[in-house]
């Protein structure tokens, strides 16, 4: 198991890239367009497991009672499913903008891309891993001058499936970031996009005991 070889983590810092609206980065710190008047930020990213925040993805679902499987011990599986995020989204207005004059920003398609962090020597890092592109669907609102917090998914089941097909260490635990590209309109369907990625750790990590860790 390999929650022991983790200890502890602070809150997951995100590397947060300012939004795009329009015309991308066309006016320094936000981008955008003038009609516009946002700046879309991710302020955070909090990657969680079974509704507990963690940053650790397991790789690998083990039997927690696998001493004592007999034929008349059923075995008992740890917890295995999809790992979700908590993004938390600002619209706030650009520097010169008045908030009368800013509008509402709906996001209605997201995408997930994963990169490689760090590799331990001799562990096996699949660079490549697919990303993961969503039609849209699910909308989520920011009011102007507003801010949200909703919940996308992370790190699914077909990414770790994916992880493991490419022949990823569960031993070794590289770190990885998921980058989130957030796509919308305004009140006016000007097109908004905004970017903003978190780090985390792979591998099989010990869920029986209900930790999360």
């Amino acid at each position: 198991m390999g929650s022991e070889r983790i200890k502890g983590w602070g809150m997951v810092l995100c590397l947060l890239l300012l939004s795009a609206c329009g015309d991308i980065g066309g006016s320094g710190q936000c981008g955008g367009t003038s009609e516009t008047g946002s700046c879309l930020r991710i302020e955070s990213i909090v990657p969680e497991f079974d509704g507990k925040e963690t940053p650790n993805v397991d790789s690998q679902q083990d039997i927690c009672n696998l001493s004592e499987v007999s034929a008349t011990t059923t075995a008992q599986f740890e917890i295995f499913k999809d790992h979700a995020a908590k993004l938390t989204v600002s619209n706030r207005p650009m520097p010169g903008v008045l908030v009368t004059d800013m509008t509402d920003i709906t996001l209605e398609q997201y995408a997930i891309t994963y990169k490689v962090n760090r590799c331990p020597p001799g562990a096996s890092c699949p660079p490549n891993l697919t990303p993961l592109k969503v039609a849209p669907g699910q909308t989520v609102v920011i009011p102007a001058n507003g801010t949200v917090t909703f919940t996308l998914p992370f790190f699914p089941i077909a990414a770790v499936q994916d992880y493991k097909n490419q022949g990823g260490s569960h031993v070794d635990y590289p770190s990885y970031s998921a980058t989130y590209t957030l796509i919308g309109t305004d009140s006016f369907k000007n097109p908004v996009s905004v970017v903003g990625s978190a780090e985390f750790t792979i591998g099989n990590f010990d869920r029986c005991s209900g930790t999360g860790t």
